[in-house]
């Protein structure tokens, strides 16, 4: 009982640190959203008012080499999170044999786990806790090297997305190339006449390179954000075992305990009758 009663205090303890760091990412992602939300729509729009748009990052090719950045957390005790995230990217590795793939982990657990697995590491980011913007800048940086050089014809972003209240789910998203901007663009209507200051090329490519960093910031705190919810969901569950635990074992301390005693009251009793 002692024992459980120290594990019932750590995941305690465990589920009030996640609860706390929970809220503070909740918040940072919240904010984050609407801002590249607004960020994605005006790129769409620039990017569908131009014909024939010229630009390595939109370039079509055939698709022969494929990456997939898969986010999963440092730590466990987080309960299906990370198992999940790594039977999704075992998915897509079956439904994509016919290409050449490579993987970007980011997070301690799916990097050692892809690593163990001898599969191909395009990059790697063992600590993702972190979810600042110097993080995201290194790892945009690296996904358009990768892209320019050739070194994988499409890159696709694997994460649990947020759902407030509920189990979040596991997304699998277009990174790069960029045409799907385009083509978002063209099934939301005609484009919106705009004047460019002080041209278009200077604030198309400068609000690309934001938008890349903004999308992929965004989605390590959307998976940071859904990762201390599974592990405050998951101590929360392991606390109240602990106390059920607990319960089940007083009642039977205490039916030992009275059983022992009518045991004694009993044989006192018959000694006594047989010295009468």
């Amino acid at each position: 009982m002692r024992s459980i009663e120290n594990i019932h205090e750590i995941t305690k303890a465990m589920e009030m640190i996640a609860a706390f760091r929970f809220k503070k990412a909740e918040g940072r992602f919240s904010r984050s959203r609407a801002y590249l939300s607004e960020m994605e729509n005006i790129l769409a729009n620039l990017s569908g008012s131009v014909e024939n748009l010229s630009h390595p990052l939109f370039g079509k090719r055939k698709v022969v080499k494929k990456a997939l950045i898969v986010m999963t957390g440092d730590k466990g005790l987080c309960g299906a999170y990370n198992a999940n995230i790594l039977r999704a990217a075992n998915h897509w590795l079956k439904e994509n044999r016919e290409a050449e793939l490579s993987f970007v982990p980011v997070g301690k657990v799916g990097y050692e786990t892809l690593k163990k697995r001898q599969l191909v590491l395009a990059a790697f980011y063992p600590e993702k806790a972190a979810a600042d913007l110097d993080l995201a800048k290194k790892i945009t940086e690296d996904m358009k090297n990768i892209f320019l050089k050739k070194q994988a014809d499409s890159i696709e972003l694997l994460y649990t997305s947020y759902r407030s209240g509920g189990t979040g789910q596991n997304k699998i998203v277009p990174f790069l190339p960029l045409n799907h901007l385009v083509e978002n663009r063209k099934t939301k209507g005609s484009s919106v006449n705009t004047i460019y200051e002080p041209d278009f090329n200077s604030v198309f490519f400068s609000l690309l390179q934001k938008f890349l960093e903004g999308k992929m910031y965004l989605t390590v705190l959307e998976s940071l954000t859904s990762e201390y919810s599974a592990r405050m969901v998951a101590m929360k569950q392991a606390t109240e075992n602990g106390e059920e635990v607990l319960d089940n074992l007083r009642l039977l301390r205490n039916k030992t305990r009275q059983a022992t005693i009518t045991r004694e009251l009993s044989e006192i009793v018959s000694g006594a009758s047989i010295l009468v």
